[in-house]
């Protein structure tokens, strides 16, 4: 009987041992995976591709901005359609004409093979990516790339790849190796995102799928010398991956740029994108060519809360989505294209310009399908690019990371006018944005002389640098969509 008792007893402790141990919660790297980012961070802020706390003395881990991102003029690159070769090195041909008009940094759409499983149209969408760390063979070889990143370094160029996610082609290696790292419905099939039918939503409650990711984007920054990531549908996934991401990235390069496709969120800005897309700028001039009051423009140009620390908007008139799927430039904007190309480079923030924009291309590009551009010898607002990307990186006034903007009031509400300074320079906007003609109007410089440095009026575009005080800009007329940029 004893023996049963100390048998029994002995069974309970056992029991009641198991249990204990079962109730105890996992620690956080047995439950998520051992790779670690940094040894240096809080404990268990940064473990596979979650970082939870972005505090603490880890210098990466404190928000920056590189330096050069304050005079930044991005140009969006279709490689396909740029040229009738659409390849890296016809691209590569280019550079010397966009040095010459200003651009400093281009962002390159996805360079990756595309996935030809579910695959829309003949060629595919760039965004169903097959192979994170591979490059399409319809651009070139990995060599022929390298050639082009560091022709354009040479050139005093940085370069962005567009960074997709979110989401695969259905025959990334992923999905055959780790079905586990996707999102899969009811039935057990992998999901879709949205209609994006030639695409596989990817599932970032797996850690490992994360930490895999962060690997790859980092073999493009180490390896090749990329110089940072637009992230393509930035918003659908979490802001705790890409703090991560940035975290180990900026711990090989400091100095990158994190673009985010997506309206500016305090969780993408807090740490780890230094721009987002200024989606209420574009709303707002979309429809002035309608003709509705230029005041609401206001409302795009002033840098709103969202934007953390120094970070600020990307402000664009076009890109690869507007372009293909509601209409060219020209369509869009019409004549208001050419005064609100100039809002876009002197508000807060940086620029954008798409392919062919100095073109005036009135076509929408293809997307699936081979389309290149048609270039004329002279581009048609190649003269007012060079002249505005000039502007942009010598004035400190026109700082990415400076928010300073003074709204003037003319005598005549139709000319819209604000002012930019960093306390040692001034630049001042004034323009009609309307299709009509107004007639003697007013303001104050508030500076008593400036210096024109830039008069557009129709097909007319005037450098002259000239001496203008308050008595110019007294009683003056202004042609429809006629402005001026002046500088103290």
């Amino acid at each position: 009987m004893k023996r049963i008792c100390a048998l029994l007893l002995t069974v309970c402790l056992l029991l009641t041992f198991v249990a204990c141990a079962s109730s105890d919660p996992p620690k956080e790297q047995e439950k998520q995976g051992a790779y670690r980012l940094s040894d240096q961070v809080p404990k268990e802020s940064v473990i596979d591709g979650m970082m939870t706390s972005i505090e603490g003395d880890d210098a990466v881990l404190q928000k920056s901005t590189a330096s050069w991102l304050d005079t930044c003029v991005l140009y969006e690159v279709n490689i396909r359609q740029y040229t009738e070769e659409g390849t890296f090195a016809a691209f590569e041909k280019h550079l010397d004409r966009l040095k010459a008009m200003g651009v400093n940094t281009l962002w390159l759409m996805p360079i990756h093979p595309i996935s030809e499983k579910e695959r829309k149209g003949t060629l595919g969408s760039y965004y169903a990516v097959s192979d994170y760390k591979g490059v399409n063979p319809e651009f070139g070889t990995l060599e022929v790339f390298q050639h082009l990143v560091n022709k354009a370094h040479e050139m005093g160029f940085k370069v962005i790849l567009d960074w997709v996610a979110n989401h695969t082609g259905w025959d990334n290696a992923w999905i055959k190796e780790h079905t586990d790292w996707y999102v899969h419905k009811e039935d057990g099939s992998i999901k879709s995102p949205y209609d994006w039918t030639d695409t596989a939503q990817l599932d970032y409650e797996n850690y490992a799928m994360r930490a895999e990711m962060i690997r790859a984007m980092e073999y493009w920054i180490k390896e090749i010398g990329i110089d940072g990531f637009r992230c393509d549908h930035a918003i659908g996934v979490p802001a705790n991956f890409w703090n991560a991401a940035v975290y180990q990235l900026k711990s090989v390069n400091s100095e990158i740029m994190m673009l985010a496709e997506s309206s500016a969120t305090q969780g993408l800005t807090e740490y780890a994108f230094d721009t987002c897309y200024n989606d209420a700028l574009y709303g707002q001039a979309l429809m002035t060519k309608g003709g509705v009051a230029t005041s609401s423009i206001k409302e795009g140009m002033e840098v709103a809360p969202n934007y953390r620390g120094s970070s600020f908007p990307m402000n664009y008139l076009d890109n690869h989505d507007k372009n293909s799927y509601e209409g060219s430039i020209a369509e869009r904007f019409g004549d208001t294209y050419e005064p609100l190309l100039a809002l876009s480079y002197l508000t807060p923030g940086i620029p954008l310009l798409y392919t062919a924009n100095e073109e005036g291309y009135d076509h929408e590009l293809a997307f699936f399908e081979k389309d290149p551009v048609k270039w004329d010898e002279k581009p048609r607002y190649e003269e007012l690019i060079t002249a505005l990307s000039a502007l942009k990186t010598t004035n400190s006034a026109l700082a990415s990371t400076n928010r300073s903007i003074t709204f003037i009031e003319p005598s005549n509400s139709k000319l819209f006018a604000f002012s930019r300074s960093d306390g040692e320079r001034t630049v001042i906007y004034a323009a009609n944005l309307g299709k009509e003609a107004i007639q003697n109007v007013s303001f104050n410089l508030g500076i008593g002389t400036a210096k024109c440095v830039l008069h557009v009026n129709g097909d007319k575009v005037d450098t002259t640098v000239t001496d203008m005080t308050d008595k110019d800009f007294s009683s003056r007329d202004y042609d429809p969509y006629e402005f001026y940029i002046l500088t103290v």
